[in-house]
């Protein structure tokens, strides 16, 4: 209850700070002798640029950037038998390396083609990576959020909605092997138990 807290009273402080920081600047373009960068109280602009500087975390991210062969293993319910396919990705850079983009093209047996975005960042505010998910199958994006572990492995969760199942929560489990290699498995909820429905392991072109 207290982390929570103290991220909801983070969150409203900077919302109130960037608030008052418009307000300040606001007034001094009307009054062209006040200088607009002494309208921002030196503690808040550090604490802004503190938190708008890539990490880490980022840079772990841009390690992403390239193109990659993606293979990927389904299994959309514990009595049917696996599927096997194949895809491309590439990923690049956006907004100075904050976040990563993955632009994926991949083919499901019986289904066709499907192409796919992912936005994959870390959120330096709350502490934990965030991503977003959209493709040509459907007309609403899927977000999910959570952290790594000591071993290096991302682990997102969220709520994905369809016209068939209506919504539930999923899992995503980022795992790195090395800068050329990594995998990604995703757990769907099926009849209220949690099943691994896909597995990707990535390989670099």
């Amino acid at each position: 209850m207290q982390s929570r807290l103290s991220l909801f009273l983070a969150g409203a402080a900077l919302v109130a700070g960037t608030a008052f920081v418009t307000a300040q600047i606001v007034r001094a373009q009307q009054d062209p002798a006040q200088d607009p960068a002494a309208a921002i109280p030196p503690e808040m602009m550090e604490k802004m640029q503190e938190l708008a500087t890539p990490g880490p975390e980022h840079a772990d991210l841009q390690k992403l950037v390239g193109e990659w062969n993606q293979s990927y293993t389904m299994k959309w319910s514990e009595d049917m038998p696996e599927m096997a396919s194949k895809g491309t990705a590439k990923v690049k850079p956006l907004l100075g390396g904050r976040f990563v983009m993955e632009e994926v093209h991949m083919e499901l047996p019986g289904m066709g083609p499907m192409e796919g975005i992912s936005i994959l960042g870390y959120d330096k505010l709350k502490g934990e990576y965030v991503s977003i998910w959209m493709d040509s199958w459907s007309t609403w994006p899927t977000f999910a959020s959570g952290k790594a572990g000591k071993d290096g492995k991302i682990e997102t969760k969220g709520t994905m909605v369809d016209a068939m199942a209506g919504a539930r929560p999923f899992r995503m489990v980022i795992q790195p092997k090395s800068d050329n290699e990594h995998y990604a498995e995703m757990f769907d909820t099926i009849d209220g138990k949690e099943v691994k429905v896909m597995t990707i392991h990535a390989k670099r072109k």
